[in-house]
């Protein structure tokens, strides 16, 4: 009786250490650009993580890859090509209205940005 006790323990306590390292809380984001023009530099809250696309950025009705984020709400700022070079302007995500977001802890989510305005 008692071997099997003993048994019994050290079975559970190698499926408590396995279930411990499965535990996955990343949260991941990505973007598609639905603004018309190519953005480049998408930048989440406050620099917590960048996409960038080399100097073409990322065309019209594309995706972004998926990046950990640490940060679960904040703001997303992003350079669209004004013709002459990419400039940093003010972003409405089309699924809040603005350019703020929350995101849940160990979820991996893709939102769409639908516009970019730059200047005054």
């Amino acid at each position: 009786m008692t071997k099997y006790r003993i048994l019994t323990i050290i079975i559970a306590s190698l499926i408590v250490t396995a279930g411990i390292g499965c535990n996955n809380d990343d949260t991941e984001l990505a973007w598609i650009n639905d603004a018309g023009a190519s953005i480049n530099d998408i930048i989440w809250a406050n620099n917590d993580q960048t996409w960038a696309n080399g100097t073409t950025g990322y065309a019209d009705k594309t995706q972004t890859e998926s990046k950990k984020v640490n940060s679960l709400s904040g703001s997303v700022i992003a350079s669209i090509d004004v013709g002459s070079g990419f400039e940093e302007g003010t972003v409405i995500i089309g699924e809040t209205g603005n350019g703020s977001l929350s995101l849940h802890d160990g979820s991996s989510e893709v939102y769409t940005i639908n516009s970019v305005s730059v200047g005054p």
